[in-house]
């Protein structure tokens, strides 16, 4: 799966840099919750009506044959779906890391609210369109779109469920699939939760084929292989059909390979995210202060070229400087363009009743260092010792995993923090930095242009 995940990291972050990724979110991935598939749910009204439910391919016509038993009402099975589905459960690690995510469009055809729950718990809220009638309008508040096809639990009179429903979906919901097909060929798809022998893959499938046909565009997929071999053997022959409808697909051996490509995915797109940290006295030494400006300017101007986003709070002399540095790189971009790559939340001086100043001072400092990947330290100056703020971006951004470069030549808390990273490479260097890039960044480097291209070297190894 090498060459394939890699792929995928490139095209997937990509899209979510454009805006244009979108996700597709199919059954199994309610599962890790407790929310039973689609054979566990129907399986008590395929005993009643004389069926066994592992011996039934087709789920959707399982459902109706139950319908006509009872006379064509769906009472039952509404009934059903909304105990099943309409509850509070818990939120997987994968809905988790998919929230945190800039996913402008989620699609999906599951009946539970997992989805809004893991949205709301990252602070985001969705416009949820379940019914046709929800096509009409848009939530400009609204931090993405969540479109559910089948319709929603809360609202089971609505839901897609039978043969009757499948077979009159074009007409009784013609606007979900005239914007599905849009945003397959104008968004990056990944398709998760989906198995081949869910009842709504078909579905799915039918449109998609429609719109490959207008334009090529590649999708992925991450699928789990069975572990029976004719499954398996079967499988493979499903993973390559997709190829005719764009998706590439991503084969793992179980659900938990699931989640760790999500977190490769997540510390890709957040290594495009590069935050400043570090300050430096306006009444300080003149000659280094120049070479302090200098350095995050150049910072500035690194990002900037590499189409990377600058995160900074905005200090006088450090953050103003790598502004600065990212806005000269985007000469002649539109200010659109431009309020993309930057990101500028100050540490809140202003503290809420109740609130310590340190502890609203530290959560300022966590939620800023949330929106990075990597941090790069300059300075770090203050009443003529370290400055403890910097040191305290430093253990928060190991507590998040962020890839720390400290400029130790700047001095002060860089230096400090540099020291001690050095001598424990093992604990605080990943892979992808070699010694000698971060050597580059030692105390006794006087020359800039040196300095910034050991920057520009670690960050094209993090950022590619």
């Amino acid at each position: 799966m090498d060459q394939g995940l890699t792929d995928f990291l490139r095209d997937y972050v990509d899209a979510l840099e454009r805006g244009s990724a979108a996700l597709f979110v199919g059954a199994g991935l309610s599962m890790a919750a407790g929310l039973p598939g689609w054979g566990k749910l129907l399986d008590g009204m395929a005993r009643e009506i004389g069926l066994d439910v592992g011996k039934e391919h087709d789920l959707v016509l399982l459902a109706q044959f139950y319908v006509n038993r009872q006379a064509g009402s769906r009472s039952y099975l509404e009934s059903l779906v909304r105990r099943t589905f309409d509850r509070e459960v818990g939120i997987p690690d994968n809905h988790r890391i998919l929230a945190r995510l800039p996913i402008g469009h989620v699609w999906t055809t599951n009946y539970d609210e997992i989805l809004e729950g893991a949205w709301r718990q990252a602070g985001k809220s969705f416009d949820v369109k379940s019914r046709s009638v929800d096509l009409t309008t848009s939530d400009p508040e609204a931090d993405a779109v969540l479109f559910k096809m089948h319709g929603t639990a809360s609202q089971p009179s609505e839901i897609v469920l039978t043969k009757d429903d499948y077979e009159l979906y074009p007409r009784a919901r013609p606007g979900f699939l005239e914007l599905l097909g849009t945003d397959l060929t104008t968004r990056t798809f990944l398709f998760l939760g989906l198995s081949f022998t869910d009842p709504n893959l078909g579905h799915v499938l039918s449109v998609l084929r429609r719109s490959f046909e207008d334009g090529a565009r590649r999708h992925y997929a991450i699928l789990k292989r069975p572990s029976d071999p004719y499954d398996a053997q079967r499988f493979d022959h499903h993973v390559m059909d997709l190829n005719r409808y764009g998706i590439r697909a991503l084969v793992v051996n179980d659900y938990a390979e699931i989640t760790n490509v999500l977190r490769k995915l997540e510390r890709r797109r957040a290594q495009r995210s590069v935050f400043v940290s570090g300050s430096f006295p306006e009444d300080g030494d003149e000659k280094e202060r120049a070479f302090v400006t200098t350095i995050a300017r150049g910072v500035g101007r690194i990002v900037g070229a590499r189409n990377l986003r600058l995160v900074t709070g905005l200090g006088r002399v450090v953050g103003s400087a790598a502004v600065t540095g990212l806005v000269e790189a985007l000469d002649g971009r539109t200010a659109a363009a431009i309020s993309r790559r930057l990101v500028v939340r100050p540490v809140r001086e202003v503290v809420p009743p109740g609130a310590s100043l340190e502890a609203w001072k530290r959560k300022s400092r966590e939620d800023l260092l949330a929106q990075a990947g990597v941090m790069i330290v300059i300075g770090g100056l203050r009443r003529g010792a370290p400055a403890p703020g910097v040191l305290e971006e430093f253990e928060i951004a190991k507590t998040q995993g962020l890839v720390v470069l400290p400029i130790a030549a700047t001095g002060h808390a860089a230096q400090v923090i540099h020291e001690k990273m050095r001598a424990n490479p093992a604990a605080h260097l990943p892979a992808e930095i070699d010694a000698t890039s971060f050597d580059a960044l030692g105390a006794e480097a006087k020359d800039e242009g040196a300095i910034l291209a050991a920057i520009e070297r670690c960050l094209s190894r993090l950022a590619t």
